[in-house]
């Protein structure tokens, strides 16, 4: 059904030749999220992201979210280091082994190394110069001594009794204890899952304060500086700060096509949440598998955004590849890793332009499909993202790629997500399946699906169709060999042994069939295509690809058994075997190599060399000297090359060299 679209309001940053599309919908337009995605999509695909400020009576209605702060811990920051020169960067994140109350989080955003530097008049005052000072080592003993140097420097001048000199290394002494245990206590409340009140109101920040020339002179200081102070952030922390009540917009549970999969993936159907603080960074990239996705702005300072229009990404991608050639030649979805940066001023000469947003608390940033985009924080803030997919992303997404060499790395089977043309009303029927008025209204609809679930209840009891039919698989073939404690349903002794829910008692029962969750039944097997029984996943990563335990073994998928009821099971992609087996074939490659050269040159004929062979050498010629008046000399030979000197190689040929008697002179 094609819409109508809506108009952005405006372009960020218009008077300077911004790109970026600023939607401010009314809240009817705001209301229906796949309606208003639709309606701006082709905006989003030229320009790579999109602004969306919402209504401001949709703000007014959201709940506070103070109380669900209080029980949010900042659990093991990453610390960024980035590395590089003249706008090339590569990033490496690091793992801090402890966690943050939010209250300690914003009380170390706002020290020094992590705070923003304030825009001041007199530039020789501003902070931007002091950013760099934690790197000069001679600036750094300086200013840290400096401060003092007024009274401590004298008192060990003046007075040289021990007593007075003793007295300094106790407070020291006294105070590293103190600190050691404040860190302790601080350390310890974190991890405990105490209720926690705010010192602070997350709401409270001066955001007036970040205007667009404040936020490019920030923009100047962080390009300046990226290399020196190391920022922490607490990204990709699974967690929703939106309560149940809002309807519209909701981020943690968006109207979307991803909401087909039957299975929650963390960070593409389920949001993360991120804190941040000044230059913590997101490199360049583009979503896993091309989806879209959504951030919302909680609270906080702004973020900056960067976005490479869609027209210019192929060609930003070969700029990439360049200038990263031994990642890229590793991993051909290098991109993917969020760890290399550009900067904008360095692609605008590869003549590739690149598009500026800010975004502020209470706004949305939506990425589109192909649409690279990097950024970072300007300082103390919370937002919370997730993936999400249009109807139209479905034959993107069948030709997305996905990085190998990351664990984690997201893949979907986007032809499970498809839907027939009647899709709206199929799903709704999906919907009503326990509801028996759903199948006599629709009776022409494929009823059997509807039919086998009304009726297994009924089913059970007789003793031919499910006295042999596991209730865990769509194997019909094979006999269910264990039953329930009431006989009600049956199953094969693999599917209970390997389903985590289920297990099998030294009687034979089978127990715990009402604890398996209802996304495991809705679960669809990637092998026989059905949606019958209780499937298991693959253990690799974020891959949801689910089988049949019966299924898995047909098609002879890895199996890795962890004990007589416990297993893991990996699909054809995420083989460990195989994985295992690939560097040793390497090697083995590269060994049967050099030994096939050593062989060959063993094997070839010996190089021919040079050797000097001299005739025999004519009596030397006797040359007259004319000695000068007064004396006389005796006649003596002047000892000269051999003449008729030959060059021969091993096969006797013969090369003959005359050596004149000037170069025995130049010599001599």
């Amino acid at each position: 059904m094609s819409r109508s679209p809506i108009e952005p309001s405006e372009y960020y940053d218009q008077e300077n030749g911004g790109q970026i599309p600023v939607f401010r919908p009314s809240m009817e337009q705001f209301e229906d999220f796949m309606s208003f995605m639709e309606s701006i999509d082709d905006y989003g695909r030229r320009s790579g992201i999109v602004k969306v400020i919402p209504p401001e009576e949709w703000k007014q209605s959201l709940p506070s979210v103070r109380s669900a702060l209080e029980h949010v811990r900042v659990r093991n920051p990453i610390v960024q280091h980035i590395y590089g020169s003249k706008g090339t960067y590569a990033q490496t994140n690091v793992e801090k082994r402890r966690p943050y109350t939010l209250s300690q989080w914003h009380e170390l955003c706002h020290q020094e190394p992590h705070r923003p530097p304030k825009m001041r008049a007199d530039r020789t005052a501003s902070p931007l110069h002091r950013i760099a000072v934690p790197q000069d080592p001679k600036r750094q003993k300086s200013s840290l001594v400096q401060p003092v140097s007024a009274n401590t420097r004298s008192k060990a001048h003046s007075s040289a009794t021990p007593a007075a000199t003793s007295t300094v290394p106790a407070t020291a002494t006294a105070t590293a204890k103190s600190k050691r245990q404040k860190s302790s206590d601080e350390i310890a409340l974190a991890r405990s899952d105490a209720t926690v009140p705010l010192d602070f109101d997350p709401y409270a920040e001066d955001i007036e304060q970040y205007t667009m020339e404040y936020c490019k002179h920030l923009e100047r200081v962080y390009w300046r500086n990226l290399t020196y102070s190391q920022p922490m952030y607490g990204a990709d922390m699974l967690g929703t700060l939106f309560d149940e009540s809002v309807t519209s917009w909701n981020v943690s549970k968006l109207d979307n096509v991803l909401n087909r999969m039957g299975a929650s993936l963390p960070g593409v159907n389920e949001p993360y949440l991120y804190f941040g603080m000044w230059k913590a960074t997101f490199a360049w990239h583009v979503e896993d598998m091309d989806l879209y996705s959504i951030n919302y702005l909680h609270f906080g300072a702004p973020k900056q955004w960067y976005a490479i229009p869609a027209d210019y990404s192929k060609k930003f991608e070969s700029i990439m590849q360049n200038e990263f050639f031994q990642q890229y030649k590793a991993c051909p979805e290098f991109l993917r890793h969020k760890t290399f940066l550009m900067s904008p001023s360095l692609l605008e000469k590869y003549n590739v332009p690149v598009n500026r947003c800010v975004q502020h608390q209470g706004e949305f940033m939506i990425t589109f499909p192909f649409g690279y985009h990097a950024g970072y924080n300007l300082g103390f803030n919370c937002a919370e993202s997730v993936n999400f997919a249009l109807d139209s992303w479905i034959e993107i997404g069948k030709q997305a790629k996905a990085c190998n060499c990351i664990s984690d790395s997201v893949t979907i089977d986007v032809a499970s997500l498809e839907r027939p043309e009647n899709s709206r009303t199929s799903e709704e029927g999906e919907k009503d399946v326990p509801r028996p008025s759903s199948n006599k209204t629709s009776p022409t609809k494929k009823t059997n699906r509807r039919k086998r679930t009304n009726t297994d209840n009924s089913a059970l009891p007789e003793p031919k169709k499910p006295a042999t039919i596991c209730i865990l698989c769509s194997n019909s073939t094979t006999k269910a060999d264990i039953t329930t404690m009431d006989g009600s349903a049956r199953a094969h002794r693999r599917c209970a042994e390997i389903i985590p829910e289920t297990s099998v008692t030294d009687n034979d029962i089978l127990q715990g069939l009402d604890t398996i969750p209802k996304a495991r039944w809705k679960l669809l097997c990637q092998i026989c295509k059905q949606r019958t029984g209780a499937c298991v996943q693959c253990c690799k990563g974020r891959c949801y690809k689910a089988f049949h335990v019966t299924c898995a073994e047909t098609a002879g998928l890895t199996m890795i058994h962890r004990g007589k009821s416990v297993a893991d099971i990996y699909c054809a992609q995420h083989k460990p075997q195989q994985q295992r087996q690939q560097p040793q074939q390497k090697q083995h490659r590269e060994k049967k190599k050099e030994d096939d050269k050593s062989k060959a040159a063993s094997q070839s004929k010996p190089i021919r060399k040079l050797r000097l062979i001299a005739p025999a050498q004519p009596k030397p010629p006797i040359v007259p000297i004319i000695p000068p008046q007064g004396h006389t000399y005796p006649m003596q030979p002047i000892p000269t090359f051999p003449q008729g000197m030959m060059l021969a190689t091993s096969a006797g040929e013969m090369q003959k060299g005359h050596h004149q008697h000037s170069n025995y002179c130049s010599i001599f």
